[in-house]
């Protein structure tokens, strides 16, 4: 299920359509199919896996079809019966977590977003404590939530921390992940390239995972320099290693201002530089399909204090990766509410760099959800929440999803 846990670069995709789709049809009836099926698991008292399974299913229906709040509704009534089980079954409970941090993230209910992600965390920590690849995962995904929630600095303690109790542990391999992640999404744009390739010259064979990330990033910092010669040559380097599907090397950097009710704020330049693989190396997903989001989505600071109304917003986008990594047939598939906001997004993803598709191949086609955000905060004199004027997009990949019937 795409919000049950991360994809390996080195995974195969499911399959999809050779071209992009020209919609994404979601039924009622696929909807009321799959409350049907967790009802009569229910019924029959089915073991916990089997109902968080059905209940990552409802739910994935649910938010392909906009219902964000149904998603997460879902989400939170399999977590009321199952969380107990954390200790018998602690692979699914910690999916049904990410699932419900990840939706919470997508309405801006932070709160939840962050206990739900260090939920996953402590149900590997606990149920499988000798799974140290899960953990430090866990703890790379608690990091990028601190970043949305809490900002560079504190992310930046945590990336610090899994560097250092990872070569405590013998493992050079995540701390070496772990350091390059800090340096990409968390140091100024002038402090990264020396300490990229430091780690991308590496001969460590342990490192291998950050040292292709590393590379991917030196090939991302020629493509904004225009050094299209050595972006290219090193994009070719990284493509001889087999890589089973197209990897994004480079996003040009896209503008998002306050949001549709405030059409007058300047916008703020979102740096999307730093989108490479988020999971290069990490451990497979035990069987479950996956979701790649986006952990640190672009924020927008706006100068004002009116809360945003964000309610509703999102846009699905279809493309082609082609033979030489550049992006075709880029198509808006689906939206609600304004998108104003998603404008400058669409000139991105125009604009992207991957890595070589094989034409006509399954993993040639993407198919992106992306919802306009803010974190919800408590009203000015009153005990109800509203969105903060702190706008961001969030993310998540519909690309191994087949349209229900």
């Amino acid at each position: 299920m795409i919000i049950a846990s991360v994809l390996s670069i080195f995974l195969s995709s499911a399959l999809a359509p050779a071209t992009p789709p020209s919609s994404i049809v979601v039924t009622g009836r696929a909807i009321q199919d799959k409350k049907a099926a967790l009802a009569a698991c229910l019924a029959r008292s089915c073991p916990p896996n089997e109902d968080i399974d059905a209940s990552l299913a409802l739910a994935e229906t649910q938010l392909v079809a906009g219902k964000y709040s149904d998603a997460r509704r879902s989400l939170l009534a399999a977590l009321g019966r199952n969380k107990k089980e954390a200790m018998a079954y602690p692979v699914p409970v910690s999916d049904l977590y990410r699932a419900n941090g990840r939706v919470a993230a997508h309405l801006g209910i932070d709160t939840d977003y962050y206990r739900s992600t260090w939920g996953i965390y402590n149900t590997l920590k606990k149920g499988i404590p000798g799974a140290k690849d899960l953990q430090y995962s866990a703890m790379m995904e608690v990091a990028e939530m601190v970043a949305t929630t809490r900002g560079h600095d504190r992310a930046r303690e945590y990336y610090r921390s899994i560097a250092y109790h990872a070569r405590q542990d013998g493992r050079p391999d995540i701390a070496a992940l772990a350091e390059l992640r800090m340096i990409l999404r968390h140091f100024p744009a002038y402090a990264r390239p020396e300490a990229i390739r430091e780690i991308a010259e590496s001969t460590d064979p342990k490192t291998r995972a950050a040292q292709l990330e590393a590379r991917l990033a030196l090939a991302r910092i020629a493509f904004e320099h225009n050094d299209l010669r050595a972006a290219d040559a090193q994009v070719s380097e990284i493509s001889k290693l087999g890589l089973k599907r197209p990897v994004l090397v480079y996003s040009p950097s896209w503008e998002v201002g306050g949001g549709p009710t405030n059409p007058d704020s300047a916008p703020t330049l979102l740096d999307r530089r730093d989108v490479l693989p988020t999971n290069a190396g990490e451990p497979e997903s035990h069987g479950r399909a996956a979701v790649k989001i986006l952990p640190n989505g672009p924020h927008g600071f706006a100068s004002y204090r009116m809360p945003l109304n964000v309610k509703d917003m999102w846009i699905d986008v279809g493309f082609r990766i082609t033979e030489q990594g550049t992006v075709a047939d880029l198509q808006t598939l689906r939206s609600k509410g304004d998108i104003g906001w998603a404008k400058p997004l669409l000139t991105s993803i125009a604009g992207r760099r991957y890595t070589p598709a094989k034409a006509g191949s399954a993993d040639s086609v993407r198919t992106e959800r992306y919802t306009y955000t803010s974190g919800l905060e408590a009203g000015t004199g009153s005990h109800s929440t509203q969105h903060s004027p702190n706008a961001r997009v969030e993310y998540f990949d519909l690309s191994d999803i087949a349209a229900a019937n």
